[in-house]
Parts: structure tokens; C-alpha cells; sequence
């Protein structure tokens, strides 16, 4: 037997996304979905697919997200988190998804930052400090800053998927941290918003 088609919520009008979804999973998940696609420009993600693509991380944990949003920016995500609290929704950031104890995966509306908002900003050499965005990947801030001769001292074994943002919240380390520290040693602020 073949698997159903996924939901394809992004391209729908707001008052189907909600039909649907709401058939498929439940009322909130379906106001959701119909908020998102109304409110934001991001891709909202509710098909059984999707959802099933992040129930897991590197670790051995699973549990089924009401849905995944992918923003295109920090306004899509200060509007997801409106959007969420007014639901009451609770929300699970996620970059690369390898944390292996199992914190990027949870029953909330799984926002993942690491397709579109993942740039360098500005890089201060002379300051040795960089300014990125939360989806940003380590490995590609070390290939920047490698032509200054600077390197970002926290080497997590998952540098080629693990995201800057997802870092600073598991307060990630490496091999080296006894000589350059954890995250909370090397960033010297965020800009963030409150869910």
C-alpha cells in the first residue's frame, strides 16, 4: 500500500489548510497551519510526513510534532511565536537536529531555523567576533573565517550539521573545551525573542 500524499499546506488557501489539517490531526494543529499560512511568509509543514521527519534527532527519542515551520526570517519567527502563544502552543527551535539527548524533538510546533536563516552577518576581525544567524552550520562560519586565520573554538564531532543557534542552546563543547570552553565561554550575546 502506498502512503498518502503529503499535506501540501504552503501553497493552499488559509481556510483549506485549516479543513485539512484539522481532519488530520486536530483543531488547534488545524488553526495553526491556517494562521501560519495566513500571517507568515515561511513554509508550514503539518503532513504526517513532515511531522514524522522531525519526531527525532540523533538521539534515540521520538515524539510527533503538531507541525513544522520553516521561517524566512526573524519576523516569520516573532509571528510564529505570537501565533503559538495565543494557542498555546508550545514550541521546539530546532537547527540540525543532532543533539543526541533528544532536545529538538517535542509534541510543539517545531520551528527550524537551518534552511533559510542561516547567514554570517559581519564578521570583526580585528574584534574577533561574528554576528550570524541561528541556522547558520559551524562548519560553514569556520570555512569564512579561516581566510582571517580565526576559527570558532567550540568543535562539536557534528560540525558539518550542527547549527550555531542549536549550539548555544544545549550550551554545546568539543573536545577542546577544556582549553577554549563551552558556548556560554565564547558568545558574547543573542538577540532573541520571547515565546
Amino acid at each position: 500500500m502506498n502512503a498518502p500524499l503529503p499535506l501540501d499546506v504552503a501553497r493552499e488557501h488559509p481556510n483549506a489548510v485549516y479543513e485539512r489539517v484539522a481532519q488530520a490531526s486536530n483543531e488547534v494543529a488545524g488553526q495553526l497551519a491556517q494562521r501560519l499560512t495566513q500571517q507568515t511568509q515561511g513554509e508550514v509543514l503539518f503532513s504526517p510526513a513532515d511531522r514524522g521527519r522531525y519526531a527525532t534527532d540523533a538521539s534515540i527519542y521520538q515524539q510527533m510534532p503538531v507541525g513544522v515551520f520553516v521561517p524566512r526570517d526573524a519576523d516569520d519567527v516573532r509571528v510564529a511565536l505570537d501565533i503559538c502563544r495565543d494557542l498555546t502552543v508550545p514550541i521546539v527551535p530546532r537547527g540540525g537536529g543532532t543533539s543526541q539527548c533528544g532536545q529538538t524533538v517535542g509534541a510543539g510546533l517545531v520551528i527550524d531555523h537551518s534552511k533559510h536563516m542561516r547567514r554570517v552577518l559581519d564578521v570583526d576581525v580585528q574584534g574577533r567576533t561574528a554576528t550570524v544567524e541561528p541556522g547558520l552550520v559551524l562548519d560553514h562560519l569556520n570555512a569564512q573565517l579561516k581566510p582571517h586565520g580565526l576559527w570558532y573554538p567550540v568543535d562539536v564531532s557534528t560540525s558539518a550539521q550542527a547549527t550555531l543557534g542549536g549550539m548555544a542552546g544545549n550550551n554545546s563543547c568539543g573536545s577542546r573545551s577544556v582549553a577554549y570552553g563551552n558556548m556560554v565561554h565564547n558568545v558574547l550575546g543573542a538577540q532573541a525573542t520571547a515565546a
